[in-house]
């Protein structure tokens, strides 16, 4: 029991580590036995807890330390001037890491409500999509390695 808390534990702090997004962390805890369900609601907490957390704490930030003057790169622009919030949101946990995403969000002069809700809404569904394709997947191998 205590080395399962240890195992969804780890789930937890690997899913809040900057780069090491859910698309990474549900597929490799679920390949190592954990529970599929439990390793994605875990996994969603663990991600989307320091995105809040750099949210909250943002302007904060720039208020201490200046604004953020950052040149973002031609890709990450378009998706900003084509796709607004959104776009950002629902590509970040691909291109650039969700918590970047939340970044270049707020130091573009998103409303912290609206970065809240497409943040976590982005996470949810990105959760979601990475449970299925990794249950179908290793169902997938498991019917192939018969």
């Amino acid at each position: 029991m205590t080395d399962l808390l240890w195992q969804y534990a780890l789930v937890f702090l690997a899913a809040a580590t900057p780069w090491l997004e859910i698309m990474i962390v549900i597929p490799v805890a679920v390949g190592v036995g954990l529970a599929p369900i439990p390793v994605t609601i875990i996994s969603f907490i663990g991600n989307a807890l320091p995105v809040l957390g750099i949210i909250a704490l943002f302007r904060w930030w720039e208020v201490r330390r200046g604004p953020i003057q950052r040149r973002w790169s031609p890709r990450a622009q378009r998706v900003w001037n084509r796709y607004g919030l959104p776009g950002v949101a629902f590509s970040g946990p691909v291109i650039t890491g969700i918590h970047l995403a939340a970044i270049m969000a707020l130091a573009l002069k998103a409303d912290r409500r609206a970065t809240v809700f497409w943040m976590t809404l982005s996470l949810a569904i990105w959760s979601l999509i990475t449970l299925v394709v990794t249950v179908i997947g290793f169902e997938s191998l498991g019917w192939f390695m018969a």
